[in-house]
């Protein structure tokens, strides 16, 4: 497609003016690339992100939104336990977490309207309300555009799988899905990653020269077209990683050292958290690990009491695994759902869908850690009254965290301007 491209409306009143002067916009651009060039270069705090979807909705009153003081309908079968943060509890399968709460900044009384699982991880994922005349890109889609990356890598790999989407952008920014997950002791292979049997990196090497002589033949009858764009790019793409050994080493777990792998427990989830480090540490800027399974319906108790091992295991593995490598102050790790659970507890003691109040944790990258920003009221059913905070919010913060102007212009592929996360405001008051 052509660039979902980064000329303001200021900018296209200047050459309109400009125009006037005898300055074209090939010239009008150049001015502009010279100027940026001769100003000093931002200061980023990040540049990568490691994003954990609870997807399905993480209760948070059974988790790290704790209600003494609620109404005892509401306070389910979990008890509490102290963490290393004076008078702060949590639950009780969270202990990993408890002796590292001090490590992360906890956000809470996030809060939206949308009620469904599709809207509210579209919400989350772009920063937006979900509209139907216009689907926004996600975050990681973004920042696989705006900042380079690895060309035998993928901006955006997404652990095994996501439903976030690229959007007006088109599929050329859309996530690499992995489809599967390590399992401790087998090779990991990835599709588009692993050569398939029979198939030799000179074969591969012949078709990709028959490609770019096709490519030459047809290049002058090529139109404007983002699938065309998206066809070029993930047969580059491929290309460069089925023929590059550095790709298959970043995917390929059983490579780290055994202290690593030590760190983290054998199920699905820390072990996607652990492949998701170690992209990042290879050059990838932006992955998403997926953990499903927190809609609880029903049982909402036994779905908790299952899920939250795992969960408490892997995100303090994966901040000692970025910490132990140096990757820590450059990476993003954002931890949240696409909503909370009602707090009254259902006939089928199961909580149901909640997006009055959602909680994320943060950390790295610059933020200040041991804080929390927000709240809930003393039943856990609204936020307080400290301050009003959106999904927009989220994204403007981390696009700011890596750089990213969460007010900047694109076009979509019809000539619309539309900014990145128009409503969101950058919370600074989470950076040290």
């Amino acid at each position: 497609m052509n660039q979902p491209d980064l000329i303001s409306r200021r900018s296209a009143l200047q050459i309109g003016f400009l125009s006037g002067l005898g300055l074209s916009l090939p010239g009008f651009l150049k001015l502009s690339a010279a100027n940026s060039d001769s100003e000093a270069p931002k200061k980023t705090k990040a540049d990568a992100v490691l994003f954990l979807n609870l997807a399905g909705g993480v209760s948070h009153l059974d988790t790290l939104d704790r209600k003494p003081e609620a109404p005892t309908e509401t306070q389910g079968e979990f008890k509490s336990i102290q963490t290393c943060l004076s008078g702060f509890n949590v639950c009780e399968h969270m202990p990993k977490y408890a002796a590292k709460a001090d490590q992360f900044t906890l956000i809470r009384g996030i809060s939206h309207s949308a009620g469904a699982h599709p809207q509210g991880q579209s919400w989350i994922s772009t920063g937006n309300r979900p509209v139907p005349a216009l689907i926004y890109p996600s975050l990681g889609s973004v920042v696989s555009k705006e900042i380079s990356s690895k060309p035998d890598l993928p901006g955006y790999v997404a652990i095994p799988k996501t439903e976030w989407n690229a959007g007006y952008m088109g599929d050329a920014y859309a996530p690499f899905k992995t489809n599967t997950v390590p399992r401790p002791g087998q090779p990991f292979q990835v599709r588009g990653i692993s050569l398939p049997e029979g198939l030799t990196l000179e074969k591969v090497n012949q078709r990709q020269q028959l490609l770019d002589k096709l490519n030459r033949r047809f290049k002058d009858e090529a139109t404007e077209s983002q699938l065309l764009e998206a066809l070029d790019q993930f047969g580059l793409q491929a290309y460069n990683m089925i023929t590059s050994k550095r790709a298959r080493a970043a995917f390929d777990v059983e490579q780290e050292s055994k202290p690593i792998r030590d760190l983290f427990t054998p199920d699905e989830f820390n072990q996607s958290v652990l492949l998701g480090c170690r992209l990042i540490e290879y050059g990838v800027p932006f992955v998403t690990v997926t953990y499903d399974g927190w809609d609880t319906h029903t049982e909402n108790f036994a779905g908790h009491r299952r899920l939250l091992p795992a969960l408490d295991g892997g995100i303090t593995a994966g901040l000692e695994m970025l910490k132990q490598k140096g990757l820590l102050d450059r990476t993003l790790i954002v931890i949240m759902g696409e909503f909370g659970r009602t707090p009254k507890i259902n006939v089928n003691a199961g909580r149901d869908h909640y997006p009055r109040v959602n909680w994320c944790l943060m950390t790295g990258a610059g933020i200040k850690p041991g804080q929390f920003i927000g709240g809930t009221t003393k039943a856990g059913d609204a936020p307080d009254e400290s301050t009003e905070i959106k999904p927009d919010d989220i994204a403007a913060t981390i696009y700011h965290s890596l750089g990213i102007n969460p007010v900047m212009e694109y076009f979509t592929n019809t000539g619309r301007p539309t900014m990145l996360v128009p409503h969101g405001r950058i919370m600074h008051e989470l950076f040290a």
